[in-house]
C-alpha cells in the first residue's frame, strides 16, 4: 500500500511539473504572438502545449492549462499587447474575463475528451477525412472570397499557394491514417475550434457593438467569417494540424518510456 501511494504521489508530482513547464511555455508563446504577425494576423503556437498536455495528462490538466492561457490573454489585453482584446475589455471587463477563461478552458478540455473517445474508436479515420474535406472546402471558399476583384497575377499566385497547402494537407492526412494518428489530429483540431468558436459566439452575443466597430460598417456576419475565421482560425487550425505528428511522437515516446 505504501509503495502504491508513493507511486501515485510521484506521478502527481511529475504531472504538476510538466503542467508548470507547459504553463511557462504558454506565456512565452503568447507573448511572441504579439510580435510575430502576418499583416494584422498573429501567428501563435500557444494551443500546441495545451493540446499536448491534454492528450498526455488528461482533461483536468488540459483545462488547467487552458485557464492559464485565458488569464494570459486577459492580462495582455488589459495592458494593450492585444489591441482587439483590449477593446473587448474596455466594453465590458467582467464579461471579457469570463469569455477569455471559458474559451481557454474549452481549448484544453475538448482535445482531451476528443482524444480519449477517438483513440479507441474505429470510426476515427472516417471522421477525420470528413472534417478534412470540410476544411479544404472552407479554405477554398474563403480564398475565392479573398480573390474576388483582384488582379490576374494575384489570383494565380494565391491559387498556387492554396493548392500547395491543400496538397500538403492531404499528404498529412494520408500519413495520419497510415500511422493511425487520427485521434491526435482530431484532438488538435478540437482546440482551435473550441477556442475560436466560443470567442465568436461570445462576441456575437455580448460584444456586437465592438464587432460592428471592427467591421467598419460592413456586414458583421460576413466580417466574422471572412475576417476572423479566414485568417486567425485557419492559421491556428493549420498550425495545429501540421504539428500533430510531433505531438503524437512526443506523447507515444513518453508513454513508452513510462512502461519500461
Amino acid at each position: 500500500m505504501e509503495q502504491k501511494n508513493t507511486q501515485i504521489n510521484g506521478k502527481r508530482t511529475r504531472n504538476l511539473v510538466i503542467t508548470a513547464i507547459m504553463a511557462a511555455l504558454i506565456v512565452v508563446l503568447q507573448y511572441l504572438s504579439t510580435i510575430i504577425k502576418v499583416g494584422p494576423v498573429s501567428i501563435t503556437l500557444t494551443l500546441i502545449p495545451i493540446v499536448t498536455c491534454a492528450v498526455f495528462l488528461g482533461w483536468k490538466y488540459g483545462t488547467a492549462l487552458g485557464l492559464v492561457f485565458g488569464v494570459v490573454v486577459s492580462i495582455f489585453s488589459i495592458i494593450g499587447l492585444d489591441p482587439g482584446g483590449q477593446m473587448i475589455f474596455q466594453a465590458n471587463p467582467a464579461l471579457a474575463w469570463v469569455l477569455c477563461l471559458l474559451k481557454g478552458a474549452a481549448a484544453g478540455f475538448f482535445p482531451a475528451v476528443v482524444f480519449r473517445f477517438f483513440s479507441s474508436n474505429k470510426r476515427a479515420s472516417e471522421v477525420l477525412m470528413a472534417l478534412s474535406g470540410a476544411f479544404i472546402f472552407l479554405g477554398g471558399f474563403f480564398a475565392g472570397q479573398l480573390l474576388a476583384g483582384k488582379k490576374l497575377g494575384v489570383n494565380v499566385a494565391v491559387t498556387v499557394i492554396v493548392s500547395l497547402v491543400a496538397a500538403g494537407y492531404l499528404l498529412l492526412i494520408h500519413y495520419a491514417l497510415k500511422k493511425e494518428n487520427s485521434a491526435f489530429y482530431l484532438a488538435s483540431m478540437a482546440a482551435p475550434v473550441a477556442n475560436t468558436g466560443l470567442f465568436l459566439i461570445g462576441t456575437l452575443i455580448f460584444f456586437r457593438p465592438t464587432l460592428a466597430l471592427w467591421a467598419g460598417g460592413s456586414n458583421i456576419v460576413v466580417y466574422v467569417f471572412t475576417g476572423v475565421i479566414m485568417f486567425n482560425f485557419l492559421i491556428e487550425f493549420t498550425l495545429a494540424i501540421l504539428l500533430s505528428p510531433a505531438v503524437a511522437t512526443v506523447v507515444r515516446s513518453v508513454r513508452k518510456r513510462n512502461k519500461e
